[in-house]
């Protein structure tokens, strides 16, 4: 998917202006030659597009634990990064291959297999602050700066093999590459010996800012080259990003004056890292046996065992077998017993057995602690809607659709839940805007001009008129990068 990028650039001298709310004063202006050819405006506006059109095409998950995972490990990296953007939005491709990106405008994303080739948390950021340099470098301005004084690529060509490579099917994708014009994309695809330098440079610089261990660059280069060695083709990440010997070499030394640091391997991390596992390489038939493998290997009072039964509590609620699942949560010690996740997936044992107050109960213990949780409140509120309450399930993902706007899981859930709650403007207006940011816009519109529709019928005249707005923001809105 690192690949998909160079169409963004090239593509921004291209197309229309996007209608839209966009703060120019809220994007900072970099004086460097590079903004002569692509403005941060363009940027942002193009990783909207390019964000709708990948989830239009690639499989992506939206399980509210790995949502805010990936929005923590940014986050923590952001500030140290010097990355020119103010706002960040987030994906995770369904995908067991090896690769990360963070595509100009603020888009990032991993596939959730990253998580099968990292051994710790320090590992997956070393990933995310490479990723990160070359967007505070402006490395992709940068090439279509040196692009555009050479022979200029084939937008369409590049764009649809492209998208064929962030889909998984990089055989027909490099096919597609083989035009007239092929050396000359392919030699775009990939930035610079000197330019990945720079990355790994400022990315041990972030990775030492943040707190985190700079040897980690280095070990987790080693760790893509071993997957090379045992894979029939290179992961995506290695098609843009070569890694050598010599350039782990370089990472080591580059570290080697800063103080090393302890590895961080939280719960959610090993959680994940263990689903991520189940997912792509276990079976039904030995997915238990491994995690109790887990358990065994590992003391009862350890992260790893807990993240092994809280798996293994999963595994039952999938199973309908809530008091199995509710008895591994039970084997769950402190302090991990106090994660939020784990408060979720006991609320939603206890409501697969029937006992619904309870589940609430437990949730709303869990949530003064963490008020803003994604996984406690989609939790509670799909408990809601399950038990008859839709119009509360409504009230708590209209405040999470406000707050997280572009969310399409958001969106679909309150479009799903007001549905049920009788609320027909604004259970239309939420499909419309889950399948805007799926990158479906037709059926996008046909939604919001159902809800405009209902909004008029109701005499609702506000709703009109926000819904008008927004219908005419969302016709305006370019589809492709053509």
């Amino acid at each position: 998917m690192t690949l998909f990028r160079t169409v963004c650039l090239s593509a921004a001298l291209l197309i229309p202006s996007v209608s839209g709310k966009v703060c120019a004063d809220d994007l900072p202006q970099l004086g460097d030659s590079a903004s002569g050819y692509v403005s941060l405006q363009q940027e942002y506006r193009l990783g909207r597009i390019w964000l709708r059109q990948l989830r239009a095409h690639a499989q992506t998950l939206d399980d509210a634990l790995l949502t805010t995972f990936l929005e923590n490990e940014i986050f923590r990296l952001i500030p140290h990064s010097d990355v020119p953007h103010p706002q960040f939005e987030f994906v995770i491709v369904d995908s067991p291959n090896l690769n990360a990106f963070a595509v100009p405008g603020g888009i990032i994303g991993i596939n959730f297999g990253l998580l099968l080739y990292t051994r710790d948390e320090d590992e997956l950021s070393a990933v995310l602050a490479h990723e990160l340099a070359h967007l505070s470098q402006r490395h992709y301005a940068r090439q279509i700066e040196q692009s555009q004084r050479q022979e200029p690529v084939a937008i369409a060509t590049l764009l649809a093999s492209i998208l064929l490579i962030a889909t998984n099917n990089a055989d027909a994708g490099f096919a597609g590459l083989m035009t007239s014009q092929a050396a000359s994309i392919q030699s775009q695809l990939a930035f610079s010996r000197d330019w990945e330098q720079e990355a790994d440079r400022i990315g041990i610089k972030t990775l030492v800012s943040a707190g985190l261990d700079p040897q980690a660059m280095s070990s987790m280069f080693e760790q893509m080259l071993q997957a090379n060695r045992f894979s029939g083709r290179p992961p995506e990440f290695l098609l843009t990003h070569p890694v050598t010997e010599s350039r782990v070499a370089e990472a080591a030394d580059r570290a080697e004056p800063f103080p090393r640091k302890p590895r961080l391997t939280s719960l959610e991390f090993l959680i994940l890292k263990q689903a991520a596992q189940r997912r792509y390489r276990l079976t039904k038939d030995n997915q238990n046996t491994w995690f109790e493998e887990v358990r065994t290997r590992n003391k009862k009072t350890s992260v790893q065992y807990a993240a092994a039964s809280y798996n293994l509590a999963r595994i039952a609620l999938e199973m309908e077998q809530p008091q199995q699942g509710l008895t591994y949560l039970g084997d769950i010690g402190s302090p991990w017993n106090q994660h939020p996740a784990v408060a979720a997936l006991q609320a939603q044992l206890l409501d697969a057995e029937g006992k619904t107050a309870e589940a609430i109960e437990t949730l709303n213990k869990a949530l003064p602690y963490a008020p803003e949780s994604l996984v406690l409140l989609t939790s509670k509120a799909d408990i809601l809607r399950r038990n008859g309450q839709a119009a509360a399930a409504t009230g708590i993902l209209k405040q999470l659709s406000a707050s997280r706007s572009t969310d399409p899981a958001v969106w679909r859930r309150l479009g799903e839940t007001a549905g049920d709650a009788g609320q027909t403007v604004l259970a239309f207006r939420a499909n419309g805007e889950y399948l805007f940011y799926s990158g479906r816009q037709n059926q996008a519109l046909r939604q919001m001009e159902l809800a405009l529709k209902e909004a008029k019928k109701a005499g609702d005249f506000q709703q009109e008129a926000i819904i008008s707005q927004r219908l005419q923001v969302m016709a305006a809105s370019p589809t492709t990068l053509r």
